[in-house]
């Protein structure tokens, strides 16, 4: 990472630091604030596997629920500490992940699909069946975080724990794929046979993009459980519908880029808030088509990349001017 890089991310971490104490958002908008973070999270995690492995997904709604309840229970009934409840609920979420990329491995294209879309299918039934764990209908109350006797209540003090974990996650991924790992998962995207012929474990590495993307998915489901204090079975974000959601998160926002991922994730998060007061129904579903359908169109590699052209057209611009200004002093 050049110079620029670093300053720009630096400045954008500020911001994303300093800005809500400053704006003193309201309890809803600081709450989206949080929930976008989370599913940012799984949006990379996500990319992880379809942008750089080039493996399809329909299931990541199931992966949330696995690490969401594995953390209810650590804490509820085990009293597990909160963040050891978090890193137990990445591990055991990216277990399932390792268990679901084996039999995977035999599949591809619309079959492997088929394949995490079952996947999603089975897990919101067995939890919906698996009362004991889950509390069904009547739902569980996970706890707010504690360290050191010090309580994460507010919706802004949590940020900060999901902010911090947003950042450790981002440059995990920035080491990943700059490792002999990432230029696998990329080489394997690009073509299984070439990867094969230059003697890449294709069935390992796609089996560890499974484990790695369940991964980043349980440690987002368990900051889901304690932002939320409240969840059964039948949430949205465990569905299908969501898994979907999560997919078109990568599409908008770009697929195989890491800002992509958390641009994608901000604006599939704030649209239904943002359309929720006006009388068209079904509004945010509306725009989230169109969205879908311009990019697809007019940037298919998902705005991150629309941003980066854009800066390079100024950036001509501006040096085309420069030199016709050099040219008319030289006169």
């Amino acid at each position: 990472m050049n110079a620029k890089k670093y300053i720009s991310w630096i400045v954008l971490i500020l911001i994303a630091t300093l800005i809500p104490p400053i704006l003193n958002l309201p309890g809803s908008l600081q709450y989206l604030l949080d929930l976008s973070l989370i599913y940012a999270i799984v949006a990379i995690g996500l990319n992880l596997l379809m942008g750089y492995a080039g493996q399809i997904s329909l299931g990541h709604g199931a992966f949330l629920a696995v690490g969401a309840y594995t953390s209810a229970y650590l804490t509820l009934t085990l009293h597990v500490p909160f963040f050891i409840a978090l890193i137990l609920s990445g591990l055991i979420t990216g277990i399932v992940g390792i268990l679901l990329g084996i039999p995977a491995l035999k599949l591809e294209g619309n079959y492997l699909a088929i394949a995490t879309l079952g996947f999603g299918v089975a897990v919101t039934q067995i939890f919906a069946i698996w009362t004991s764990f889950t509390g069904g209908f009547s739902g569980i109350k996970p706890l707010k975080p504690e360290l050191f006797g010090f309580k994460f209540n507010s919706y802004l003090s949590y940020y900060y724990i999901i902010l911090i974990l947003t950042i450790v996650l981002v440059i995990l991924t920035w080491n990943i794929i700059r490792t002999k790992v990432g230029r696998s998962l990329m080489a394997m995207r690009d073509s299984e046979i070439a990867a094969k012929a230059m003697g890449i474990n294709v069935s390992y590495y796609k089996t560890l993009a499974f484990g790695l993307s369940a991964f980043y998915t349980g440690i987002a489901g368990s900051l889901y459980a304690h932002l939320l204090g409240f969840m059964t079975p039948y949430d949205y974000a465990f569905s299908i519908g969501m898994s979907l959601n999560f997919l078109a998160m990568i599409v908008i926002g770009g697929i195989g880029t890491i800002s992509g991922s958390i641009i994608g994730a901000i604006i599939m998060t704030w649209i239904p808030q943002i359309t929720s007061n006006l009388p068209i129904k079904s509004l945010s579903q509306i725009i989230t088509g169109a969205i879908i359908i311009a990019v697809v169109i007019f940037y298919p590699n998902g705005i991150a990349y629309a941003g980066a052209r854009l800066k390079d057209k100024f950036e001509r611009l501006f040096a085309k001017h420069q030199e016709k200004i050099v040219v008319k002093i030289e006169k």
